[in-house]
């Protein structure tokens, strides 16, 4: 087939600086900067939580042996941290220890130190009911979350706190070897925590976060643009606290897998999935979380596939300040 180039004749071609130069080895290309993301990725499993009900999702586990179980099979799909919850005779959160040993004890008996247990000490009426699993679980609970702020649960329930409540806790926390895990639910707790712990020399370093923005009532992710655009953000005014600091990132509603993958691309060194805080596991689609061990079975193909590798509980201690 003939084509009449006539009319470009005129046209001037591609103009190199270099012709020979374009065809050589590019020695900048090759020794751009790697990013400063870690090589490892930490999945901690959270279960069941305190307020998601199976009317929420029927596939809630909520009795002990179940909550045990869903955690060994999780720990077999490539977690190497869970956080616990328990459930009394009636299927209401407690803090009995009792329950606790029931769900511990058999997976510690298993895994040993190659899992990290990460207590709740939250819910109680007094400081020494909330704490009190801590004590009782001295060495085994490695870490727990505190959370700084007054917690507004969808607009109905407020679960409130103060300074000295939170000041006690880690006080606490600390005294027993237990790394407080500093949760944010807006970005406003980043003030409270610099204040409260960090300003007054309480918390030790290295300082431990959690970013659980992403339910109703917590920050603001309404979309993906809202998500990409507040994930960032607190990244940056954490490491503006301390470029050191160890940040984890919830699976927090709708959001759910999408802000796992998200704090992946962020480099944070963790994520906390699970049914606790999530009830989906697409943004996009209405298909209820079936299973946690599908969940992190996900995570740690996705990490995968973005070149992290799955971390161990060894590598959850490192990045903590556990030795």
């Amino acid at each position: 087939m003939k084509y009449d180039f006539s009319k470009y004749v005129d046209v001037p071609g591609p103009y190199l600086s270099d012709p020979v130069g374009f065809f050589v080895p590019k020695k900048a290309w090759v020794e751009q900067r790697k990013w400063d993301i870690p090589d490892v990725f930490v999945v901690k499993v959270a279960p069941v939580g305190a307020f998601i009900t199976v009317e929420d999702n029927p596939n809630q586990k909520l009795k002990n042996e179940e909550i045990r179980d869903e955690v060994l099979e999780c720990i077999e799909a490539g977690a190497c941290a869970f956080h616990v919850h328990v459930r009394d005779e009636k299927g209401d959160h407690c803090l009995d220890v009792r329950h606790y040993h029931d769900v511990i004890d058999p997976i510690k008996e298993k895994y040993d130190d190659k899992v990290l247990v990460c207590g709740c000490p939250e819910g109680g009426k007094t400081i020494e009911e909330s704490t009190f699993p801590l004590v009782e679980f001295r060495g085994i609970m490695e870490t727990a979350p505190i959370t700084v702020t007054t917690v507004n649960l969808t607009g109905e329930v407020l679960a409130c706190t103060n300074a000295q409540m939170v000041q006690a806790h880690v006080e606490i926390m600390q005294d027993v070897g237990c790394v407080p895990e500093i949760v944010l639910h807006n970005v406003g707790d980043i003030s409270l925590a610099k204040r409260w712990l960090i300003d007054t020399g309480l918390l030790k370093k290295p300082y431990s976060f959690r970013i659980a923005m992403g339910n109703p009532g917590w920050g603001y992710i309404e979309d993906q643009f809202s998500m990409i655009e507040l994930l960032p953000f607190v990244f940056k005014e954490l490491k503006k606290i301390d470029p050191d600091c160890a940040i984890m990132v919830d699976m927090a509603g709708r959001a759910s897998l999408h802000i796992v993958t998200l704090a992946m691309l962020l480099g944070a060194y963790g994520a906390r999935v699970g049914m606790e805080d999530s009830l989906y596991t697409y943004p996009h689609k209405d298909e209820k979380i079936s299973s946690n061990r599908l969940i992190v079975e996900k995570t740690v193909a996705i990490a995968e596939a973005l070149g992290r590798k799955r971390g161990t509980a060894d590598d959850y201690r490192r990045f903590i300040g556990i030795k």
